[in-house]
């Protein structure tokens, strides 16, 4: 298709695609190296976002359930947008494609099934058990 308007040979067009990548790449490190906020005594060990010193480190472990919550909105995700593709398919696909959704999901049933049982859903504190 594009012959008819620029005729030019696949190895040229991949250089020159890289080229311009490259070259955009490296104007954009440059104009935000020309753009920063140079600090006097600027120390490098310590984070510098929106212009505001953190007033001290930070103590204690991170919030683990952020994390969770995290990883489990990127399998679900992940999971939507793979059925989805599914439902546009879905008439072409026929029982076989039905019966593959089928085994996807029922995979990811039993993978939160698991997750469940196993207790790394429960993001409040440790439960006592009932004796």
């Amino acid at each position: 298709m594009g012959d008819f308007l620029f005729p030019i040979a696949p190895g040229a067009a991949l250089a020159i695609h890289v080229a311009l990548s490259a070259g955009i790449v490296a104007a954009i490190v440059v104009v935000a190296a020309w753009l920063r906020e140079k600090r006097a005594g600027a120390r490098p060990d310590v984070p510098y976002e929106s212009g505001i010193l953190p007033a001290a480190p930070p103590q204690g472990p991170q919030n683990a359930p952020y994390f969770l919550i995290a990883a489990l909105f990127v399998i679900f995700d992940m999971e939507a947008a793979i059925l989805f593709a599914w439902a546009v398919a879905a008439r072409d696909a026929g029982w076989v494609g039905l019966i593959e959704a089928a085994i996807f999901i029922g995979v990811l049933l039993l993978a939160l099934i698991y997750l469940w049982v196993d207790g790394a859903l429960d993001w409040g504190g440790p439960r006592q058990r009932k004796k």
